[in-house]
């Protein structure tokens, strides 16, 4: 083991979840610190969580220091109940946990999981949202920020999401009927944003970073992230 830690902020929604699996498959860190509102309910003796109020996050900043920070936070409009509260989950508590890595000696690099369609003009409160957080952790210059962008996301949630159970219907139908650059609209497990993320940071590449579906598609099938982002080019 590197002896270094990872923070995973999330680890109860899908891609959290996957990707702490995904940690947990390999030995590249001694230590895997939890932060989250509940538990994900997994045992081994790298975890170790902190359960918190997110509202009173700047009162854990002693508790929280990792190598590389995982945001896997994210809410739905139904879950939230409105607007403002959707807001403090997507982007409040999202940027806060950048400024405290910002502050942390130990963190390397930030990882993030946006949305494919992120944009802070967009008429869509979601992707208004997930645009204006993009567009306020670039303004942070860190070091190393990578911020992924899945579309359609496959996989076990605990909470029901109706929309996306249809849409995923509808993308085994109309999958046989999408060809070429297309596909970079349509789905991704959370195992293979997961995984990008994990190969991502094993690669140590500094600077600002987007990745697109289909590349993080290409580095969950071939375990290798190359850092030239040649695949991010179906923008």
């Amino acid at each position: 083991m590197s002896g270094k830690t990872a923070l995973i902020v999330g680890a109860t929604g899908l891609v959290g979840r996957e990707l702490l699996n995904v940690l947990l498959e390999n030995d590249h860190y001694s230590k895997i610190l939890i932060l989250g509102r509940s538990s994900p309910g997994v045992k081994d003796n790298r975890i170790e969580e902190l359960l918190i109020n997110f509202d009173d996050l700047a009162n854990y900043k002693d508790q929280i220091t990792a190598n590389d920070y995982y945001c896997c936070i994210g809410t739905t409009m139904e879950m939230a109940k409105s607007k403002e509260a959707f807001y403090r989950v997507d982007f409040t508590y999202t940027l806060e946990l950048a400024k405290m890595s910002m502050e942390d000696s130990q963190c390397d690099q930030f990882h993030m999981v946006s949305s494919y369609g992120a944009n802070a003009q967009s008429g869509l409160f979601y992707n208004a949202v997930k645009g204006q957080v993009e567009d306020a952790l670039k303004e942070l210059n860190i070091r190393a920020l990578h911020i992924f962008q899945p579309s359609l996301l496959l996989g076990y949630r605990q909470h029901f999401r109706l929309w996306e159970e249809i849409a995923k219907i509808a993308s085994g139908v109309l999958s046989f009927f999408i060809i070429g650059s297309r596909l970079k609209f349509w789905a991704i497990e959370g195992s293979e944003v997961a995984k990008s993320m994990f190969y991502v940071a094993l690669s140590g590449e500094t600077g600002l970073h987007v990745h697109k579906p289909l590349e993080m598609k290409r580095i969950a099938r071939t375990k290798e992230y190359k850092g030239d982002n040649s695949v991010t080019a179906d923008v």
